[in-house]
């Protein structure tokens, strides 16, 4: 398969490249070479672009063009390139041989953004808070990849959960999978309809075919639409008219390294390559691809999650020993010996012909009873290596996309564009669930123009083979031996049965210390129960043993119930959810003149389907949902541009929630003539519709059911006509009912919203040598969406000893939400070139929740700082770039547990060497290079050092021209 994939895109490239030679076409040809003004050298990619117009080139590795038209001398030329002065070059003579030269840019601050108002404007004029990465700062990103550097920019956390999939936020009230910010590829959302969040990068772009990344930091629904809340990250990929070649990278790395769960260093591979090829002024193509495996990072705490300070809690100390990354363990099946304790000491009556009520009978309970204190007893568990197929932890990730473009006019572009995803990783919700294959597929088709634009786009995404983790373990332990059978056979009667037994002897010994006595009975009836020692021994070879993991008979029964559905009794997940949107905008201020008016509008459709694993679709009956909305957005200037006043104003309608309307508008003013210091004040609204799993979830948890917030999904279990209570706290295990203020009804699940108010100044220091960028915010939450964990009773008035369900489902709280927090960023240019950059952000809650069962889950450290220094060429063809990263400790709440999370210092650094005769770039570096292992969410993976060398080598098609002719 991989040679026929070889020979495939060999061929295809040969074809297009023999195919440009004819597809050229034009009276004029205009050539010539750009370098760096100071050094001499060639620039590659610098940017060529007919005046008042969407047509021209990009220079090759030798910094030459070659530019064939119809347009007739004079001509003149946009020259633009990533960290150099923009000019003009006016061309008189088709026959005459440019020679340009781009001076460094040497000041700051002159980044031009789309983000903050959906047209361009540069970054001193943006109305919101607005970070960038360009092209040199993507190259520049000391971690193995750009987005896993998304951390660097200013107020930005990142929630780990592997090596491929990291989810970003902003300003608080994170969580396992991130609802409340928007990401967006190239004008198509990448998320998943039915996941309703973005997997990290592994359904983005090509590290080599990514041209800038935009976050739009904090609330921007009202250009964005539903979502984003917290924020929007845009990412751009590069146009193939302008970056033109082949392109491939090749990445090798190292993993954990001195790691307590893997045996040995693991490598870490990945390839990208790009292919783009204009065959004239009005059609061009691309193609991308990118493979990456590796051994992934391990989720391994060990700790009793009810004893999470005290490290001498293990299985061999503790009889209810429940590891948070140990699975089939859970608490949830589990005996009291305390609660057992009369049962048992009556059973022991009965069989010596003691009668209850008499001196014999009250000697024996006094005997007896010391040795069933309160304590838990749990089911042996397996760690999550041993859950992963031959311990691999294997995590892959394939991407593949191409894109057609054709200008039908000058200035209008028609763009065909496929994505095909597919990536195998482990993330934690409300289990740890292994996604194996799992895979989108994405297209669009688009008009674009420079004052509208019209797209189509969908996505349909497949779960594969992917599985609940955790849940998996539970049904195998039940598999190999069930918990009860009838009360009176299975696990737990043989383990207090053996518990008993050996109790009662060790009793008897004079002298005999009963915590000694007790742990010896323990360690005694779970030989026998598991009927198999801690080496792996069989105790009773004629019994069902605890399977051993890495043997067949382990794997055989893994496999037996990953292969069947949850809602059949296993463990496997199916979601085949799609999606289809239309949407467009106007710019209509080349119209208006004396304002910048934009008027946009969109309609999306999904189709929920998991033939009833996760969700209440039934199978071959998957949900239909509809949703749509529309903004406009006025943009005026005062004062001889030194005032800007924007008004936004959005409407959006989703077919379960009612109607809302989203305000934004903000004032920026230059204090100063030559607009070097500007301060900026906004007022917005933004909000989210509850995610696809908050509506429509039904998935058993364990030790509850978990339910989607919807009416429909609360009648399906009868809520209505049954009494609903609020649990104490979030542990369902140790947390009570809460019966004393009568029965809680659930108000209307409804639509998250938040108002934000920010300040901010930016400002040119020193020569413009020195940017600052600061703000300062505040949320108020209406309609805060949280968890709530319920007990139901089928009767009026419960008391402690009425039998009750548990569900944990979503609702819409009226407790007042707010937060504020502040960040500052500091960029210095020294004089030879090198780029220091430091930020520093707080975020706080100010008021939570104060309900029974009840968690805001803001999950975010109150400060994290980034120190970064670097040169893209220090010296000739050398650069290099360092980053330290810090957060401070912090508490997180979540559906899978809760604790704290300690403070985090990690460094990434790299160094790069181009070799230009080879046309090669040699990038050596290393993200946690102290490799102090660290996680970012309970429960969550551990993450290392990762080390490792990446080469590119560039323009490829250069170097088959020459071979060919």
């Amino acid at each position: 398969m991989k040679k026929i994939l070889s020979f495939v895109i060999f061929m295809t490239i040969l074809f297009l490249d023999y195919g440009y030679t004819y597809a050229q076409s034009g009276k004029y040809t205009y050539k010539g070479k750009v370098i760096d003004a100071k050094t001499g050298e060639p620039l590659i990619g610098v940017n060529l672009t007919v005046k008042d117009n969407v047509h021209g080139t990009v220079t090759g590795y030798d910094g030459s063009f070659s530019y064939t038209c119809d347009f007739a001398p004079p001509l003149t030329f946009h020259v633009s390139y990533v960290g150099y002065e923009k000019i003009d070059v006016v061309v008189n003579n088709p026959d005459e041989f440019m020679k340009i030269k781009l001076k460094e840019l040497t000041i700051l601050g002159q980044e031009v953004v789309v983000s903050a108002s959906r047209i361009e404007q540069n970054i001193m004029a943006a109305p919101v808070s607005i970070e960038k990465m360009n092209l040199r700062q993507i190259q520049q990103v000391s971690a193995a990849n750009f987005y896993d550097g998304l951390y660097e920019l200013k107020g930005v956390d990142m929630n780990v959960h592997g090596l491929t999939f990291r989810t970003p936020n902003t300003r608080g009230f994170n969580s396992y999978t991130n609802y409340r910010m928007n990401q967006v590829v190239d004008g198509v959302e990448n998320i998943g309809p039915g996941l309703s969040f973005a997997a990290g990068n592994i359904f983005g772009l090509s590290q080599v075919d990514v041209e800038s990344v935009e976050m739009v930091v904090g609330a921007s629904t009202a250009l964005y639409g539903p979502g984003g809340m917290n924020g929007t990250l845009l990412m751009k990929s590069k146009d193939p008219f302008r970056y033109q070649g082949l392109t491939i990278s090749a990445q090798g790395g190292m993993m954990h390294i001195g790691s307590d769960v893997v045996d040995a260093p693991k490598p870490m591979g990945n390839i990208d390559f790009r292919y783009a090829r204009a065959f004239s002024n009005r059609m061009a193509i691309k193609l991308t691809g990118s493979y990456l495996q590796a051994t992934d990072w391990f989720a391994a705490d060990t700790r009793d999650r009810g004893y999470l300070g005290d490290p001498t809690k293990t299985r061999l100390t503790d009889p209810g020993y429940d590891g948070v990354n140990v699975y089939g363990d859970e608490s949830l099946a589990s005996v009291n010996l305390a609660t057992v304790a009369p049962s048992i000491i009556d059973g022991i009556a009965e069989s010596q012909g003691i009668a209850p009520g008499t001196p014999e009978y009250e000697a024996l309970y006094n005997k007896v009873i010391p040795y069933f204190p309160d304590q838990l007893v749990t089911r042996t568990g397996w760690l999550e290596k041993e859950l992963t197929p031959d311990y691999k932890n294997r995590t892959k990730n394939l991407r593949v996309g191409a894109s057609f473009h054709y200008f039908v006019t000058e200035k209008t572009e028609l763009v065909a564009q496929g994505n095909y995803s597919q990536g195998t990783s482990v993330y934690t919700a409300v289990n740890r669930f292994a996604l194996n294959d799992f895979s989108i597929f994405s297209g669009k088709v688009e008009i674009n123009n420079p004052n509208y634009f019209f797209r189509v786009w969908g996505n349909a995404e497949s779960s594969g083979p992917s599985y609940d983790l955790g849940g998996t373990a539970l049904l195998m332990n039940e598999a190999w031996k069930p918990s009860y059978v009838n009360n009176t056979e299975g696990w737990f009667p043989d383990y207090l049965a053996a518990y008993t037994t050996a109790a009662l002897m060790g009793s008897i010994n004079p002298g005999a210390d009963p915590e000694e006595v007790m742990m010896n009975a323990h360690n005694y009836a779970r030989l026998l129960a598991d009927n198999r020692d801690p080496k792996g021994n069989i105790f009773n070879p004629l019994l069902p043993a605890l399977p051993v993991p890495g043997s067949s008979e382990f794997g055989n029964l893994r496999d037996s119930i990953v292969g069947i559905t949850v809602n059949n009794g296993g463990s496997l997940i199916k979601e085949n959810s799609r999606m289809i949107q239309a949407e467009g905008m106007y710019n209509f201020s080349h119209l208006i003149h004396f304002m910048d008016l934009q008027i946009g509008a969109n309609y999306r459709k999904y189709s929920i389907r998991s033939d009833g694993t996760i969700y209440i679709d039934e199978p071959g009956n998957p949900i239909p949902v509809y949703q749509f909305g529309g903004f406009v957005q006025v943009i005026k200037s005062f004062a001889n541009d030194h005032l800007s006043a924007t008004g936004t104003f959005r409407y959006d309608k989703n077919q379960y929630f009612k109607s809302q309307y989203t305000p934004r508008f903000s004032l920026i003013y230059f204090i100063d003539k030559d607009k070097r210091h500007s301060f900026r004040g906004t007022f917005q609204t933004a909000y989210r519709f509850p995610s696809t799993p908050d509506q429509f979830l039904d998935m058993y948890g364990g030790i509850f059911r978990i339910l989607g917030g919807l009416k429909i999904v609360h009648d399906k279990y009868n809520f209505d006509n049954t009494y609903l209570y609020p649990m104490s706290g979030r542990n369902p295990v140790t947390d009570k009912p809460v019966l004393d203020d009568g029965p809680l009804k659930l108000p209307e699940f409804g639509v998250e919203k938040v108002m934000s108010t920010e300040f901010g100044y930016k400002g040119l220091l020193l020569g413009r040598k020195l940017f600052l960028d600061t703000y300062v915010f505040y949320n108020k939450y209406k309609g805060f969406e949280a968890t709530q964990l319920l007990a139901q009773y089928q009767v009026e008035n419960p008391t402690e000893d009425d039998p009750y369900e548990l569900y944990q489902t979503y609702i819409t709280t009226d407790q007042p939400v707010t937060s504020m927090g502040w960040a500052l960023g500091l960029d210095y240019l020294f004089p030879n070139g090198i780029l220091f950059r430091g930020n520093v952000a707080y975020n706080k809650l100010i008021e939570g929740i104060d309900e029974p069962g009840v968690e805001a889950q803001f999950n975010t450290p109150d400060y994290r700082a980034n120190l970064t220094i670097g040169h893209h060429r220090i010296i000739k063809n050398l650069g290099f770039n360092v980053n330290i990263h810090w957060q401070n400790s912090f508490y997180w709440e979540g559906v899978f547990g809760a604790g704290e999370i300690p403070a985090t210092t990690t460094i990434d650094a790299h160094i790069a060497y181009k070799i230009p005769a080879m046309k090669t770039v040699i990038k050596v570096g290393g993200s946690n290079l102290t490799n102090k292992y660290y996680t970012t969410s309970f429960g969550s993976a551990q993450v290392g050092g990762l080390y490792y060398i990446t080469l590119v080598y560039d323009d490829v098609l250069g170097y088959i021209d020459r071979k060919r002719n």
